[in-house]
């Protein structure tokens, strides 16, 4: 296994949003905001109208999402949203020389502990653009990088959907409950 840094097998670049030029003709946008990125690699942008995208800050398939601000984990763009990443995000875009899942599931797995040794801020913890540049990433052979990218997509995917049927259970149980009270005077 070789090690690289994050730097050497990915564009990495910070978002930045400006304030729209007109804010009469302001249009409403999907945003990817710190608050939009959840655990288990799940991702509810918001529209907004506040501020301009920038092509450079547009979400494509396959980048990798990181928070600036309290780093605890990635996300990572599956398919193409047509989302714009708002402030404080952090944008890792994989080159051909790694697969864009396995350095997800590797930067989701490891950068926790890289944040508690280099980062910044004392209440609220911090990783700058140029710190996470000197991550140390280690690249096996493509085969076991599919092969963990592939399986960390699939456990993410089964965490959210446990997740789903836990509200839809928590749902039903208060339909029941409710009709039962409201049929025939509730339970006698």
């Amino acid at each position: 296994m070789r090690k690289f840094l994050l730097s050497e097998l990915a564009e990495i670049k910070l978002c930045i949003a400006s304030a729209p030029k007109n804010k009469d003709i302001a249009e409403s946008v999907k945003w990817i905001m710190q608050s939009s990125l959840l655990p288990f690699n799940e991702i509810n942008p918001v529209f907004s109208s506040e501020y301009s995208p920038n092509e450079d800050m547009k979400a494509i398939k396959n980048d990798i999402l990181v928070r600036r601000l309290s780093p605890s984990g990635v996300n990572i763009i599956e398919d193409d949203i047509n989302a714009y990443v708002y402030n404080n995000i952090i944008i890792i875009r994989a080159n051909e020389s790694v697969c864009a899942d396995y350095l997800a599931a590797y930067l989701d797995e490891n950068i926790e502990a890289f944040v508690k040794t280099y980062a910044k801020g004392a209440i609220v913890s911090s990783i700058s653009r140029k710190v996470l540049m000197e991550m140390p990433i280690d690249l096996p052979d493509v085969a076991t990088q599919r092969a963990v990218g592939g399986y960390w997509l699939v456990y993410n995917k089964k965490k959210r959907l446990e997740k789903k049927l836990t509200e839809l259970e928590g749902k039903k149980n208060k339909e029941i409950f409710n009709l039962i009270m409201t049929t025939n005077g509730g339970i006698q």
